[in-house]
């Protein structure tokens, strides 16, 4: 049994060492992707590679950082209390196909938009339903057949910022009714993504980060838009995104 424990253990801290690597090296990737944006000629590929960085970065940073401390704990439990070192293992392993599946649709993402298909309207209609579907949640949708015609770095905010709030809703929630609500007048347009799920504490640092609020709120400024969060524990989370009327 001495033996089984020290193959585990040899096992764990492989595995802990590659992951603090893996989180090292993504740390420099994301760090030369950002110097290397801020002297580009073009701002259009300036922001092509923020926005690059910041998915990346959002998707993969926090589950390898979050992994690497789980492991951690089980091999400080694994020769104290083995069954709870198990435990704390299954769970690691449910963290990385969690976050393999993210960066798969991080990757995804990054390689098209629905928007070149599809158009805002559509586009938000078929992520908003679809995201609804697998998480078996209450949707309330409005969205108009017809808005005014936007920049596309607008369009794709809109639609980045609706996309990233759905997902935290259907991954992170535990909410049961689901809003998206996009309105354009005379002054601009406004997405609205409510949830009714767990919420959180603002003020939270981890939290904002991990949720990809920061990411968010940089589209939003990118633009020339304003971000609101409004969330408190047990009563959901609000996002609402406005961005005044622009010239395409």
């Amino acid at each position: 049994q001495t033996g089984s424990f020290l193959v585990v253990g040899y096992f764990i801290n492989t595995l802990v060492t590659q992951l603090r690597i893996q989180q090292t090296t993504l740390e420099q990737a994301n760090t030369q992707l950002t110097h290397y944006a801020s002297t580009l000629e073009h701002l259009t590929i300036s922001r092509e590679r923020n926005r690059m960085a910041r998915e990346l970065h959002d998707t993969l940073a926090h589950t390898l950082s979050a992994l690497s401390v789980q492991l951690e704990t089980v091999k400080a439990y694994w020769n104290v209390d083995s069954e709870a070192a198990q435990t704390m293992l299954d769970r690691s392993l449910d963290a990385t196909r969690s976050g393999l599946q993210e960066t798969r649709r991080a990757l995804k993402s990054l390689r098209a938009s629905p928007l070149d298909d599809l158009g805002l309207n559509l586009a938000l209609r078929k992520m908003a339903e679809s995201a609804a579907k697998r998480a078996n949640l209450k949707l309330d949708l409005t969205v108009p057949d017809r808005i005014p015609s936007l920049a596309p770095d607008v369009e794709q905010c809109i639609y980045r910022v609706a996309q990233e709030a759905v997902a935290n809703v259907t991954h992170h929630a535990n909410a049961h009714n689901l809003k998206v609500e996009l309105t354009a007048n005379g002054h601009g347009i406004s997405l609205l993504v409510r949830d009714d799920g767990r919420g959180f504490k603002e003020a939270s640092t981890n939290n904002t980060e991990h949720f990809g609020l920061p990411g968010m709120r940089e589209r939003a400024q990118l633009v020339g838009g304003q971000l609101a969060i409004d969330s408190q524990p047990g009563r959901g989370t609000q996002i609402h995104l406005t961005i005044h009327e622009r010239e395409p």
